[in-house]
């Protein structure tokens, strides 16, 4: 197996599903490469037919292959249910000699949950554990689970953690809630540090990281040996290269001036890539759903930006950011 984990305390950029995409990730890594590691948003494994390879390439992106440091950097994650046909993808996905696959243990969206997939595996670990071994017996890199604490308790906690360490993972990534509690309540970071405790494997603590000095607090209050940064790394793209400028903050001007350079950055990107110009337009309300947060007039900004109807408006705004 390929071990991953030369990093001290990695940073890592969150998988979060509708946002990073190809573009998105190439963005964020061409601009602050200050970030350890990125994840695609989840592949849901087909429990029916088979995903011709262009599709698995696709999803994660033609352009990594260009990019050998981003490739080398970024976690392969999938969503699977105990109808998924795992070998299949897997004999097709090792071709692709991809370093690191991650399993969506987390998401807790409806849908997932009522296929059966994501956290609602959680409350179900006789389900659970033929999909992380089968994973581990046919996949021969780098394996790790991306888990909330539990599904409407954090009870079985404990037993989550055993699993996957007894089944070969060799990662896991904790959000300190449940599924129950969505994003409706603070992480629990005490079960993070449980969790730390309890686990053999190095464990990534992820949940409530706003600013770029909540990654030391984290740290210290549960030991863990990475965190993982999902809405704040929206917030602040560039947070990683905060944390390790040791600035922490940014003046108000200076802010404008990195989400100008970000959109500016994440368009260019975009450029031949949508057919329809709309789509475009969607695509920078929905990357710029928490750029504005606490910035001094940024409710205005923000509003005055999803209210944009067309990319003339969007690229106005932009403009008018460093003035």
């Amino acid at each position: 197996m390929i071990n991953l984990l030369n990093d001290l305390s990695p940073l890592c950029f969150a998988p979060m599903e509708g946002i990073t995409d190809p573009i998105y990730r190439k963005t964020v890594h061409q601009l602050y490469p200050q970030w350890s590691h990125y994840f695609c948003d989840f592949l849901r494994i087909p429990s029916v037919g088979r995903y011709p390879k262009k599709h698995i390439l696709k999803h994660i992106g033609q352009d990594i292959f260009l990019d050998q440091e981003q490739k080398s950097k970024t976690g392969y994650q999938i969503l699977a249910s105990k109808n998924s046909l795992l070998k299949d993808f897997l004999s097709d996905f090792n071709q692709m000699e991809f370093r690191w696959l991650d399993l969506n243990l987390g998401c807790p969206s409806k849908t997932v949950c009522g296929s059966g997939g994501g956290s609602s595996l959680l409350q179900d670990l006789k389900l659970l554990k033929p999909i992380v071994r089968t994973i581990r017996d046919e996949y021969p890199g780098f394996f790790s689970c991306k888990i909330r604490t539990g599904f409407s308790n954090d009870n079985e906690l404990d037993s989550i953690i055993k699993l996957l360490n007894d089944e070969g993972v060799e990662l896991i990534t904790v959000h300190g809630r449940t599924r129950q509690d969505m994003y409706k309540t603070k992480a629990r970071w005490d079960q993070i540090e449980k969790a730390v405790k309890l686990s053999k494997v190095p464990i990534i603590g992820n949940g409530d990281i706003w600013e770029a000095q909540d990654i030391n607090l984290m740290k210290e209050q549960t030991g863990c040996f990475g965190v993982m940064v999902a809405r704040g790394a929206m917030k602040y793209p560039w947070m990683a290269e905060l944390y390790e400028s040791k600035q922490f903050y940014d003046s108000p001007r200076e802010r404008k001036k990195k989400i100008k350079t970000f959109l500016t950055q994440y368009n260019k990107n975009c450029e031949g890539q949508f057919a329809k110009p709309e789509t475009l337009v969607k695509r920078n309300k929905a990357v710029s759903r928490y750029l504005f947060d606490d910035l001094p007039g940024g409710e205005e900004l923000k509003s005055t930006f999803l209210r944009s109807k067309n990319l003339t408006q969007i690229n106005q705004l932009i403009d008018s950011l460093a003035n």
